[in-house]
């Protein structure tokens, strides 16, 4: 019983320091704002009073716009038990974000090199060992794959609108002959 007790008592401290890290993060980037979006930075909290004794304690690094229309970009992620973080480069969120919502990410490289800057000496301050990540090479290759699907489908959709186009066309003169 006792050690039950202990490990929920763990799991609720590790749960605490997360929360702890993601205000004292989340502060560091006070005043700070970028691309067209008006983003802030904010790593989130774990949902609820337990990780699971650090099993689910990763947090992300997320971009949240202030302004509508603009989605939420993961920039990274924390493990704060490893004390350890992974952030993505400006090409990594920027085809995410592509690929996920058919549009360019509205930050610029250099808007989010100054993030990217911040964020190592914030997570060092917060006794966090960041590492950016390369851009996965599967990433890559489903941009790619995206692009080629995407001319052939727009072939094939102006054939159909062309052939659309032209019923209407011969409905149109065939009612006009008819009156």
């Amino acid at each position: 019983m006792v050690a039950r007790r202990e490990l929920e008592e763990l799991r609720t401290r590790i749960a605490n320091q997360a929360a702890s890290l993601a205000e004292a993060v989340t502060d560091g980037f006070d005043g700070f704002h970028m691309g067209a979006g008006d983003y802030v930075v904010e790593l989130s909290t774990p949902e609820g009073p337990s990780t699971g004794g650090g099993a689910q304690a990763r947090q992300n690094l997320r971009l949240v716009p202030r302004r509508q229309g603009y989605a939420i970009v993961i920039a990274g992620t924390v493990d704060p038990v490893g004390e350890t973080a992974e952030l993505r480069t400006h090409e990594h969120v920027a085809l995410l974000h592509e690929l996920r919502w058919q549009k360019p990410l509205e930050i610029t490289p250099d808007e989010y090199d100054v993030f990217l800057g911040k964020a190592k000496v914030v997570l060092n301050l917060a006794r966090i060992k960041a590492k950016v990540l390369l851009v996965p090479a599967e990433l890559r290759a489903q941009k790619k794959a995206a692009q080629k699907l995407s001319i052939p489908m727009l072939v094939i959709f102006l054939i159909v609108m062309a052939l659309a186009g032209l019923v209407v066309f011969k409905v149109a003169m065939a009612a006009r002959a008819g009156h």
